[in-house]
């Protein structure tokens, strides 16, 4: 184990001015669940505010340009907006960005024109390198696109990573806790880290708690079945109740110990004491696997030379996966069993 890393730099709205927006064209390129609940957040703080700034969409003319018309956003291809913006935030997957960013945004870049990235990915492994006279910053949600509108909605906020990359114009800073502020992200709070240590500690949540919980259900599905348990009951226990979605957001509401309180004393116990009786040594060797592989690129070069490949055993991975999936026909079966029962022809 190394020393302890510093503690996170925390921002909260009393660090952020929305005045530093005004007068700027703001662009929005991609406009799917984070595009829209971040374009729509940020045009609702500038009107409360009465700041002037124009946000302008930026997709292709598909299902998303129709939205954003319906929404009221003015509406371009990508080359256009980013020619009309100052501020680019790119809201398009990770590996669409990079040929995209590539073919129809750095043409059109200005000095000192500001690209805020959602993910640092592209940043952290090279897949993308800005010009040396943008602002580089990263503004990236831990939060759902819905849910991050729906929290906006309700006056509350969400937890975000910040980071300055690149400050060509002297202004990074200001500028982007000003979108932070728009976005609601501040309303809760927002903490610096690098676009390096979020894309790594991203890819680390999805493949190392991903890859333990998903094999974690399908085990218990197994074992609970040889056992004599009934399927319906298992699906039911394990994650279709809202159950465990619940003790996880008691854990953000109230503590990760605390919120054992909010369960029964036999349930107190016999979790802790079936924690105490698990071998350790072979998860943490997983998991230290799954974070080196992350950190040194392995993975990166994985993905990427797999997508130049044309994805064909990422298909047969996903195939694979929905061939052998036991959970979706016992899904089907509580399901209708209940709307059976509703009818009253069960």
């Amino acid at each position: 184990m190394t020393g302890t890393p510093p503690a996170l730099r925390p921002f909260v709205s009393r660090d952020a001015d929305l005045r530093r927006l005004a007068g700027r064209t703001i662009a929005f390129i991609g406009y799917g669940n984070q595009g829209r609940a971040q374009a729509l957040n940020l045009r609702d703080s500038l009107t409360t505010a009465s700041i002037g700034a124009e946000i302008i969409v930026g997709t292709l003319e598909d299902e998303s340009w129709a939205q954003a018309e319906a929404a009221g956003f003015p509406v371009a291809a990508v080359p256009q907006a980013a020619e009309q913006a100052s501020v680019l935030l790119l809201l398009i997957p990770d590996e669409a960005l990079p040929e995209a960013f590539r073919e129809q945004i750095a043409p059109w870049l200005q000095p000192n024109d500001a690209l805020v990235f959602a993910s640092g990915y592209n940043l952290a492994f090279g897949e993308l390198v800005p010009p040396p006279n943008v602002d580089v910053l990263l503004l990236a949600p831990r939060m759902i696109g819905r849910q991050l509108r729906e929290l906006y909605e309700r006056g509350e906020g969400f937890y975000s990573y910040l980071s300055v990359e690149q400050d060509a114009s002297g202004d990074a800073w200001p500028l982007l806790l000003a979108l932070a502020e728009g976005i609601g992200t501040l309303r809760l709070g927002a903490f610096e880290l690098s676009a390096k240590n979020e894309a790594v500690l991203d890819l680390y949540h999805e493949q190392a708690f991903g890859s333990i919980l998903g094999m974690t259900f399908y085990m218990m599905l197994e074992v609970g079945l040889q056992a004599g348990l009934p399927a319906e009951a298992l699906v039911v226990d394990l994650y279709l109740s809202g159950e465990a979605s619940q003790t996880l957001q008691a854990m953000a509401d109230v503590g990760f110990y605390e919120q054992s309180h909010l369960h029964s004393r036999t349930s107190q116990y016999g979790g802790m004491m079936r924690s105490l009786g698990l071998d350790r040594e072979p998860l943490r060797q997983h998991l230290l696997r799954v974070i080196e592989e992350v950190r040194t690129g392995i993975f990166a070069r994985q993905w990427a030379a797999e997508q130049a490949a044309g994805c064909e055993n990422f298909e047969r991975l996903r195939a694979l996966a929905g061939e052998a999936n036991p959970f979706t026909p016992i899904e089907r079966r509580i399901r209708e069993a209940l709307d059976q029962a509703r009818r009253g022809d069960g």
